[in-house]
């Protein structure tokens, strides 16, 4: 059995009674989270036109369209409703994946078509989660990161649909097969600055419930599109690491669930947090310079954002900026989907523009040691060897060192990220399995940002920040925590406070009628 077979077989046999209640419970708080990500969206020009077009082109159908005032085939609301979840970049993430917009809107908006249950629902969730997780993971070393691995949206939306739809164990797998064949390979300059970023998990998910759908009335599929060496691992990595698709039912990547509490890049939370608490200002005439010290992760981010990020800021270009989101929070004292939208950006740009200037992102080795410390347990560097060998992996750190050039590191500098044994680095990189459940148990996601602000007044402020509030294996504000707040505030955009409250027991209650109150939108 190739390993297509294998991930089809383990959905299709999966039970309710098989998830332990956190993971259970940690997809609702990814529902709230999404949800919340689709409310948010309400003000924003680019959804509008998105969701203006899907209007003009959809017929009638069982769905709801979340934003729009009628009803819609499944394929039509799905789409519309990723476009939303994902135009401010207000989502949440696995490990290895954005995987919410897929995993939580097909087996919701689906099942308005084959009226299953909220625990099947969840079932096709936690589906998606784990196996969108895994997929960006055993393409970690390849071209594409985060968001841009929209092809997991694909693969998850066949097995979640397929699931709903009933396919069995061949059947899903020639779902997922049909899926992986076509997987999208998006740019960048289409992610970081036009409307376009908002279709990244729009397409692969209606691409991904169509799969199941063909598969369904027959239509095969390459089971071994993931054991072939010309097959999907090969295009869109430049060395695999299937070890990462193993352990299905065993360890939960939906356990590393991270809920973002800001809109705008993961790499931003912490830089946000410690801003945050320094602040606020009586003015931000007040601010001589802003130094933010991160990793590696958030200073490649901001470095691809730069050439994007203009003067004339949109919701898109500053989600993945370091200078015009400190100076948003800066002038704002808050960073809410009222800062990220149009209208807002537009209004200060002047000084915002002004402000950002003023911010200077300095990167030191000692962020990214602490982020390889976290991520190295999931990680481990004896798998990576097994899976790919020295010379590949070499080969591998050479191709996606001249893709970050902005950030000046070596091959030395990687090696002894990986022979380090303070904190226990070299321990936890001994391991043999990726994603074991020891490893997942004691994940914290981890973006260390440190925060300086010099006033004119000579006086300097400081703060530090390592775990999100909302990360994974956060002690004191974890997922859930994030989720539920992030509801409150977002959803009465869209549904009001009497509705938000419905729509927050319904998800509490696992209640039927969750799909009905969504339909709801007073907009």
């Amino acid at each position: 059995m190739g390993r297509v077979e294998e991930i089809a077989h383990w959905a299709a046999e999966l039970e309710p009674g098989d998830l332990p209640e956190d993971v259970t419970e940690l997809c609702r708080a990814q529902r709230r989270s999404v949800l919340a990500a689709v409310a948010a969206s309400v003000r924003d020009s680019a959804t509008r036109r998105v969701l203006d077009a899907v209007d003009a082109w959809g017929g009638e159908g069982p769905a709801p369209l979340l934003l729009g005032h009628r009803t819609a085939s499944v394929e039509d609301a799905l789409f519309a409703a990723c476009a939303c979840s994902i135009s401010l970049d207000f989502d949440d993430y696995c490990c290895f994946g954005h995987t919410g917009h897929s995993a939580v809107l097909v087996p919701l908006l689906l099942s308005a078509e084959t009226q299953s249950s909220v625990l099947e629902q969840i079932v096709a969730q936690v589906i998606a989660n784990e196996v969108g997780a895994r997929l960006g993971g055993a393409c970690l070393l390849g071209p594409l990161n985060g968001q841009l691995w929209s092809f997991l949206h694909a693969a998850s939306a066949a097995l979640a649909a397929g699931r709903l739809l009933g396919l069995e164990g061949e059947r899903l797998g020639h779902a997922l097969a049909i899926a992986l064949t076509d997987s999208p390979r998006p740019t960048v300059p289409g992610f970081m600055a036009p409307d376009s970023k908002l279709l990244t998990a729009a397409d692969p998910s209606v691409a991904g419930l169509r799969a199941a759908r063909l598969a369904a009335a027959g239509v095969t599929g390459p089971l071994d599109v993931l054991d072939h060496p010309q097959g999907f691992l090969d295009a869109f990595s430049f060395a695999p690491l299937p070890g990462m698709l193993d352990g299905l039912g065993e360890a939960w990547a939906t356990r590393t669930l991270t809920i973002k509490p800001y809109p705008g890049c993961a790499y931003l939370d912490t830089t946000v947090d410690a801003l945050l608490e320094i602040g606020p200002f009586t003015g931000i005439d007040e601010i001589e310079r802003v130094t933010v010290v991160a990793g590696l992760l958030t200073c490649g981010m901001d470095a691809m954002s730069s050439r994007y990020a203009s003067i004339d800021p949109t919701p898109v270009t500053v989600n993945f900026s370091v200078p015009w989101n400190v100076a948003i929070v800066a002038l704002a004292g808050r960073l809410t989907a009222e800062e990220v939208s149009s209208d807002w950006l537009t209004s200060h740009r002047d000084e915002l523009a002004e402000l950002a200037s003023r911010v200077r992102l300095r990167h030191d080795w000692s962020c990214t040691s602490a982020t390889a410390r976290a991520f190295g347990p999931v990680v481990p560097a004896r798998a990576v060897v097994a899976d790919v060998g020295i010379r590949r992996l070499i080969t591998a750190l050479g191709r996606l060192r001249s893709q970050h050039r902005p950030i000046v590191f070596t091959r030395a500098d990687v090696l002894t990220l990986l022979r380090q044994r303070g904190d226990g680095l070299g321990r936890a990189m001994a391991g043999a399995r990726f994603l074991s459940s020891e490893a997942i148990g004691g994940f914290q996601m981890t973006f260390p940002a440190r925060v300086e602000v010099q006033l004119r007044d000579g006086s300097v402020r400081r703060a530090a920040a390592s775990q999100p509030r909302g990360g994974a294996g956060n002690p004191i504000c974890g997922p859930a925590d994030v989720a539920r707040e992030k509801f409150a505030g977002c959803a009465p955009l869209l549904w009001g406070a009497q509705g938000t409250r419905a729509i927050d027991r319904a998800i509490s209650d696992d209640d039927p009628r969750l799909l009905t109150l969504l339909s709801h939108a007073r907009i």
